[in-house]
């Protein structure tokens, strides 16, 4: 299939909702090409009228059925110019609580799958010495949550691997960089994207109940438009606004605020302890 040279082509994978759908739409609507993906493509009949075009793919298959969706990707436009990965979810639970498989699974789709998507979509790009990788992080990523630290440890995770690959891959001409919303008026809160840990423990009753309660409340209450939120990343990748990505791009005013306390209270904490901790040099420095 012909596409101008000025048209990008994306792929996004989890596009069945939420930030997958909106910047699949927010693509096309900048007259893109985007493969969008989902486990069940079936749920991507929307978009396919739309003008996407949709393929099956999930994140967590074998290195080998990864690399043949992504040749079959490529093969539709001839080049991935964005990838974005888009798939994630929420496991609740205190970190005692999740079992071992709850644990894996977490991470075989939040830090494991991204990285066998972009392992596989890499040497399209390097051929092309061309493209842009966008993992989508989380403010959870900053700081540990009650409730949440195996979710927020997996977008640790995404964070430190994205800032790497951008030191290894600049000089290649590829961006990458880790997008990190705040909350968003998405389903990402509602059951089948917010997974509660089979085991509960009683002594930890008081610490996780009011957390998920809040989630609960929060849940269509968030104050980010992912419309809004798609266009704003949908740009930025795009290089609209001339400005060179940076290895963390926060999403939101409430990641903005949230951010900026978590860097103050980092050097605060810092500044607190350097004249305890700095002064463990050997003698020869």
């Amino acid at each position: 299939m012909t596409i101008t040279t000025t048209s990008k082509v994306w792929l996004i994978t989890a596009c069945s909702s939420g930030f997958g759908r909106e910047m699949t739409l927010a693509a096309l609507a900048r007259g893109d090409k985007v493969i969008a993906t989902a486990r069940d493509p079936k749920k991507l009949t929307e978009l396919a009228a739309r003008g996407a075009t949709t393929m099956a793919l999930d994140v967590t298959s074998s290195d080998e059925a990864l690399k043949r969706v992504i040749a079959e990707a490529v093969n539709v436009y001839g080049r991935i110019d964005v990838l974005v990965n888009n798939a994630g979810y929420i496991l609740q639970g205190a970190v005692e609580e999740c079992s071992t498989k709850e644990i894996f699974d977490q991470f075989n789709t939040n830090v494991f799958g991204a990285l066998a998507v972009l392992r596989a979509v890499l040497p399209h790009m390097r051929a092309r010495r061309s493209g842009v990788i966008a993992n989508m992080g989380s403010i959870g990523g900053w700081d540990g949550h009650v409730n949440a630290g195996l979710y927020c440890s997996s977008k640790f995770a995404l964070a430190a691997l994205s800032i790497s690959l951008k030191g290894e891959l600049e000089h290649l001409g590829i961006e990458v960089t880790c997008i990190e919303p705040g909350y968003f008026r998405t389903n990402f809160l509602s059951s089948g994207h917010r997974n509660k840990a089979a085991n509960e423990i009683q002594d930890y009753v008081d610490a996780t109940a009011p957390v998920a309660k809040g989630l609960d409340a929060y849940n269509k209450n968030q104050p980010g438009d992912p419309v809004k939120g798609a266009k704003v990343i949908v740009e930025a990748l795009s290089g609209d606004y001339g400005k060179k990505l940076p290895a963390r791009l926060a999403l939101g005013s409430d990641a903005v605020k949230f951010i900026d306390g978590i860097i103050e209270k980092s050097r605060t904490t810092l500044e607190e302890w350097a004249p305890l901790v700095k002064n463990t040099d050997c003698e020869d420095v």
